[in-house]
């Protein structure tokens, strides 16, 4: 089962576009739970992906977008998570292979040979 969380805006934005969503959401995809956090309850999770305000949807306890897309794109992507398969939106986690960004320097560059007079041209 998908787990559709939202978190509402500490501010009060959107709050009946979230409800209306979150009702349209319910009826045409049951086997979906969409909830709603209050702005209070949503705060602290909010702090938790470091968001300041909200509001943002969580798929299965992981941010997928930070304010209220249109249905469709959010249907589409619910049903991303729901198949199991990787949105091509959603951040990878860094692969092993790939060094960290303050990891490994890079290789230095070859050293050029210092010029000698022969190669100077003349003044």
């Amino acid at each position: 089962m998908v787990a559709v969380t939202f978190l509402s805006s500490v501010q009060g934005y959107q709050e009946g576009r979230v409800e209306e969503i979150v009702k349209r959401l319910r009826a045409d995809h049951p086997e979906w739970k969409a909830d709603i956090l209050s702005p209070e309850a949503s705060k602290p999770v909010l702090a938790t992906y470091k968001l300041q305000f909200g509001p943002a949807i969580l798929v299965n306890e992981r941010i997928e977008f930070v304010g209220v897309p249109r249905y469709r794109m959010l249907v589409e992507r619910i049903a991303i998570v729901a198949a199991g398969k990787i949105s091509p939106r959603t951040a990878q986690p860094p692969t092993p292979a790939t060094p960290a960004a303050g990891g490994v320097a890079k290789p230095a560059a070859p050293a050029r040979p210092p010029t000698t007079p022969e190669q100077k041209p003349p003044p």
